[in-house]
């Protein structure tokens, strides 16, 4: 398979639980299943209900997470990694209260919640994962297989079953997963020691979900995660992890990686200039050229944000605990004149609106207020914090999986770059893919904890 890398063996020796065998293959269960998800139909999401198909990902979603549990939970209250699982847990028994109490519709709370609680089942799964001794390239292999499927199969999706075209293709066939592609590619161009053709798969499934959904955010996750990789391997290097004399050969896939963008790009508008006309018209004329004051993308957020702040601010206790996950709220009329000349009045349902905003932080606000702001800084900081530990953790005696230590802070970095203008937690492959994130960093604090029994040979008496 293209996207498995056959990765060297660890000179550290962990040995596997006799549950390893079946947690891997529930854990590739619980991965794939979500990778087919969608955009809902229009009429679909008006209706409130769920198709035979969502519930069957539902289904193994849950089902996968269950077996996983059933054979692994003795392994449930391992630390670290156990703290940050009972955090996220209460965080949404939370929410769940909060929104009951306030009277919110039960079925408008679990369906926007949803994405938070397949986050607490991927920080699960993964430490138990990692507590049996799955090596981390092991855990991550189908979380890539999985983003790169549900990014292909949105196009396919968006152009065959939804009619979409290259004229006006947009949200269509745009996947939650090219956030996380980003901060995989990132870490793999700077911080993998070696080259692997999985890394140009890669690369191109997320250029050509960017090209084609003309989204202009994706570009954020791009250059954060870039950076964010740069950091980590000057923090590689400060604890001996890397030396700079292989900055040159980790730099060379990123200029063939441009090169081949620039060639694809020309071959574009050149068989297909309408995709340059509209990337054109997105970069530069998105608000000119309709006569707005501003871009349209920030006039739907700032109508969000300003009737936010006005729901809470009617009675100011809520902004400490919101108003509840699935709490309906409106667009600030002020802002609708505008609105209208871009999108057409009977399109834009701005009175009763309750799916999970244009941002983390805005809707955050609204649902659980301050005490959910503060949550989501500690799940993003804290597992951030254990990316960073354990990479350092595991410096004294790396192995071939060392530069995934790091994803879990790139990943994060990719996430927040887009949080003020998008909120990634609207989609449930989101939250899988980021609780696999929050729960990886587990593998490497139990391979550190085994470095010490490492075989090493023993020095020659005679040199």
């Amino acid at each position: 398979m293209i996207f498995s890398a056959a990765d060297p063996p660890d000179h550290i020796a962990i040995p596997q639980a006799k549950q390893a065998v079946w947690v891997e293959r529930l854990l590739w269960v619980f991965l794939m299943s979500f990778a087919l998800d969608y955009r809902n139909a229009q009429a679909r999401e008006s209706a409130g209900g769920a198709g035979i198909d969502q519930l069957i990902f539902l289904a193994a979603c849950i089902g996968s997470t269950a077996g996983i549990i059933t054979v692994g939970w003795r392994y449930l209250t391992v630390r670290p990694g156990v703290w940050l699982i009972a955090f996220w847990g209460l965080f949404i028994a939370f929410m769940m209260v909060n929104s009951v109490l306030q009277g919110v519709l039960i079925g408008r709370s679990i369906r926007v919640i949803m994405p938070l609680v397949f986050c607490l089942f991927g920080m699960v799964n993964a430490h138990i994962a990692a507590c049996v001794g799955i090596r981390p390239s092991r855990i991550v292999t189908p979380v890539l297989v999985a983003a790169c499927i549900n990014v292909i199969w949105r196009i396919v999706q968006g152009f065959v079953f939804k009619e979409a075209t290259l004229e006006t293709v947009r949200l269509e066939v745009q996947s939650p997963a090219n956030n996380w592609i980003a901060a995989w590619i990132a870490c793999a161009l700077l911080l993998r020691g070696r080259f692997h053709w999985n890394l140009l798969a890669a690369c191109g499934v997320l250029f050509v979900g960017i090209f084609i959904t003309i989204t202009r955010s994706l570009i954020f996750p791009v250059v954060a995660g870039g950076m964010a990789a740069t950091v980590c391997f000057m923090l590689g290097v400060r604890w001996g992890i890397y030396g700079w004399s292989s900055l040159g050969k980790r730099l060379l896939p990123i200029v063939v990686a441009i090169s081949l963008v620039v060639v694809a790009i020309g071959l574009v508008a050149l068989f297909q200039p309408i995709m340059i006309e509209r990337w054109d018209e997105r970069l530069f004329h998105n608000a000119s050229d309709r006569n707005l004051g501003n871009d349209i993308s920030y006039l739907t957020r700032k109508a969000e944000a300003d009737a936010i702040w006005k729901i809470l601010s009617d009675d100011p206790v809520h902004f400490i605990h919101g108003r509840g996950v699935g709490t309906s709220y409106y667009w600030d009329t002020a802002y609708m004149p505008e609105i209208w000349m871009v999108i057409p009045k009977e399109e834009v349902g701005t009175d009763d609106i309750w799916f999970a905003g244009h941002s983390i932080w805005t809707y955050g606000l609204l649902s659980g207020g301050m005490i959910a702001l503060a949550c989501y800084v500690v799940l993003f900081g804290g597992t951030a914090a254990l990316s960073l530990v354990t990479a350092r953790a595991n410096a004294s005696d790396p192995g071939p999986d060392q530069w995934l230590a790091f994803l879990p802070l790139i990943a994060t970095v990719c996430l927040l770059s887009e949080s003020l203008t998008a909120n990634p937690f609207q989609e449930r492959l989101v939250g899988i893919i980021f609780g696999i994130m929050a729960g990886l960093p587990q593998a490497f604090m139990v391979r550190s904890s085994w470095i010490h029994t490492a075989v090493r040979p023993l020095p020659n008496p005679s040199a």
